[in-house]
């Protein structure tokens, strides 16, 4: 699809790839974006501060549109073509920083590396925007398909083994006899084929096969391997589903100037007190998240925002001791009724929930309980709607998706969404090595 900077009332609000051209037909910068027509729209917008948007949008004649079918093959997709035509605007933006590539090395047992340089040995995938986007891609991936990093020749089997995480690990092939040797080295190397379809974007094809090892091996009744299985299978997904974005610009709390975070606390009070009166300011934000598979090991978080930054001297986090089957609300409850029994914890001017109406509920039931008259809201994932109660009635409040407002909600809700999140996996992992904590 292909539209000129007039012609922006075209473009779908779908997940995809934009390509701006310049008169001369040439590709002078590449992005993706969640959105595609707020994403490219916001690059035309007359009260545009950012220099790079305004050069890009001066320079563009033409805008080639890519929909995809998630933000993962965008990401993918984005690196391929930056990789292949090296737009002008990708590469003098980058701060005189090189790119980052992905690099699967040409060994007997190839491992997967992070390099800035493209090697002529090997095969390279990206480049990448950051390193942590980069890191973070590997580190999911490597709970979807085992794979080593360790160089041989090595004497032990490394750690990643016990944790699932290279398996089959080199260096215990290498002790076997050579039949057996044969056998399993052509299990790792098809591992590393289905790495390499996974960062190609071929991942139709590992998910079926994937589904189909689960249901035979749940036939077979051998149900631990294939929750096993499952487990994988949902990461695969939670890889297609999540936020990149988030990872290189949203954490880097320092690139947003203090002027636009005052912008957003602005927007964002003038939004919520035309429903809650009391609320004066929004200067610390306090947002709540629970975490868990199958209801075990189940954690909450509480992450503060104060001013311009995150609060991490205020960031809570809490073991859910009440269930041991999956319940969000009770969960949530309990993560309540134990920060408000903290009257030292300093309250904030808003608390915020990561869900819909039935979250604010059990929020609003513990603050009336505690008789704490703090204005609260909730922020689904699904369409970003904000759920809030005035005149005694649950309302919902649509922003619209490059709202100040919203942008700042999402910030900390995702923030909130990542500690449960982390914590929860620490949980995980100390229970596989036999070493969590009563």
């Amino acid at each position: 699809m292909f539209v000129t900077p007039s012609q922006l009332h075209k473009l779908p609000q779908s997940t995809g790839i934009y390509i701006f051209k310049d008169n001369q037909d040439s590709i002078i910068y590449i992005g993706k974006a969640l959105n595609l027509k707020s994403r490219v729209s916001s690059y035309f917008r007359k009260k545009n501060d950012a220099e790079k948007s305004v050069l890009i949008a001066k320079a563009t004649f033409k805008i080639e549109i890519v929909e995809t079918g998630s933000e993962f093959e965008a990401l993918l997709l984005e690196s391929k073509l930056i990789q292949k035509n090296k737009p002008k605007y990708n590469v003098i933006w980058r701060d005189d920083k090189s790119y980052i590539y992905i690099e699967i090395t040409a060994e007997k047992y190839p491992r997967i590396l992070l390099s800035r340089k493209q090697m002529s040995r090997g095969e390279i995938y990206g480049p990448f925007p950051s390193t942590r986007i980069a890191r973070e891609l590997v580190r999911y991936i490597r709970n979807i398909i085992p794979f080593c990093t360790q160089k041989l020749p090595s004497g032990k089997v490394c750690l990643y083994n016990h944790l699932g995480l290279c398996n089959p690990c080199p260096a215990k092939i290498e002790k076997s006899d050579l039949e057996e040797k044969t056998k399993v080295r052509k299990i790792y190397l098809a591992n590393i084929r289905n790495v390499k379809k996974i960062l190609s974007g071929k991942i139709d094809r590992i998910a079926v096969s994937m589904h189909k090892e689960m249901t035979k091996l749940a036939q077979l009744r051998e149900y631990e391997n294939a929750a096993a299985v499952r487990d994988r299978l949902n990461n695969l997904n939670y890889l297609l589903t999540r936020n990149y974005d988030h990872l290189d610009n949203i954490f880097r709390y320092q690139d947003f100037s203090d002027k636009i975070w005052l912008v957003e606390r602005q927007i964002l009070l003038k939004n919520l007190s035309v429903y809650f009166k009391q609320l004066k300011s929004v200067d610390r934000i306090e947002c709540y998240d629970v975490s868990c598979t199958s209801g075990k090991l189940a954690t909450g978080s509480m992450v503060t925002f104060t001013g311009n930054h995150p609060d991490k001297s205020r960031y809570r986090r809490f073991r859910i001791r009440s269930k041991e089957t999956p319940d969000d609300y009770q969960m949530l409850r309990e993560v309540f009724f134990r920060r408000f029994k903290h009257r030292d914890w300093q309250f904030p001017d808003l608390i915020m929930v990561d869900g819909g109406s039935s979250q604010l509920e059990v929020l609003l039931q513990a603050l009336k309980f505690n008789n704490l008259n703090i204005p609260a809201i909730a922020l689904a994932k699904k369409f970003e709607i904000i759920y809030l109660k005035s005149g005694g009635q649950i309302r919902t409040l649509k922003l619209s998706d490059d709202s100040h407002a919203l942008n700042l909600l999402k910030r900390v809700r995702d923030e909130s969404h990542r500690f449960a999140l982390d914590y929860h996996r620490s949980l995980r992992m100390k229970n596989l090595l036999g070493i969590l904590p009563n």
